[in-house]
């Protein structure tokens, strides 16, 4: 059970890093 949430919790990391780096390169222009 632990691991399944941990793997969550980093694909959910992995997700919002790659949010906001889309975020500052659309901000970048």
């Amino acid at each position: 059970m632990t691991k399944k949430r941990l793997d969550i919790l980093l694909v959910e990391r992995g997700y919002f890093e790659t949010r906001e780096k889309a975020r500052k390169s659309i901000m970048a222009g």
